[in-house]
């Protein structure tokens, strides 16, 4: 008899990862492409340049990445990357304001994650003065994972590994938690899931989180 059809449907088919070459960039990468990596899905890096002056040489080296997290072999041809189920694309925008320039390019490319490292006005577009990540997030209205500058993150840039240990999800009967709660409840990371509820008293609170699957 033939085997069932997997009912599994990955959440993320498009991941989006705003660079600005910086070293805070650089760990929000890791993330990026760990996501895809998981997701088997496709990447897309973005650098504003308000001269288009940006070196090729400049984005982080996926390959050079995978073979040091042990998925590729050394000197592996660009296919090999294909192979392990992911696709990434580099891209150069000339653009004098980068949240503008970013915003622009999601309007006509969906994606279902952003990846960004917070106050990249500390890096290369550090003549806007101005925080990118934080108007990216909430004009797009996308579903975003923030790296703050100075932080290791979850995903080891040297090996690739995950360490997430405990998860805190902010629980109010509005937005629905749920959303959030039902991805953890699929992987594989052995982390802990610390609802986190804010009502007025001990029983609204167990209430709550109860409706929201929190407690379940």
């Amino acid at each position: 008899m033939p085997k069932p059809k997997s009912m599994s449907v990955s959440i993320l088919r498009n991941v989006f990862h705003p660079s600005d070459f910086s070293p805070a960039s650089e760990v929000a990468f890791a993330h990026a492409l760990k996501a895809a990596l998981i997701a088997k899905a496709d990447l897309t890096i973005l650098h504003v340049s308000s001269d288009q002056g940006a070196n090729w040489m400049d984005f982080p080296g996926v390959r050079t990445t995978l073979e040091r997290w042990g998925l590729l072999p050394k000197n592996s041809p660009r296919a090999a990357v294909l192979k392990l189920g992911i696709n990434v694309k580099k891209i150069v925008a000339k653009h004098t304001d980068p949240v503008q320039s970013v915003l622009a390019f999601l309007s006509t490319h969906p994606t279902d994650l952003i990846v960004l490292a917070t106050d990249q006005h500390a890096g290369r577009v550090r003549w806007l003065h101005k925080s990118v990540a934080e108007p990216v997030a909430r004009k797009s209205r996308q579903m975003t994972l923030f790296i703050p500058k100075g932080v290791d993150g979850f995903v080891s840039a040297a090996d690739g590994s995950v360490s997430l240990k405990s998860i805190l999800i902010p629980v109010a009967s509005s937005p629905p938690a749920q959303p959030a709660i039902r991805p953890r409840r699929g992987s594989s990371t052995g982390s802990t899931l610390l609802p986190a509820c804010s009502p007025s008293s001990m029983w609204e609170k167990r209430e709550r989180c109860r409706r929201s699957g929190a407690l379940n």
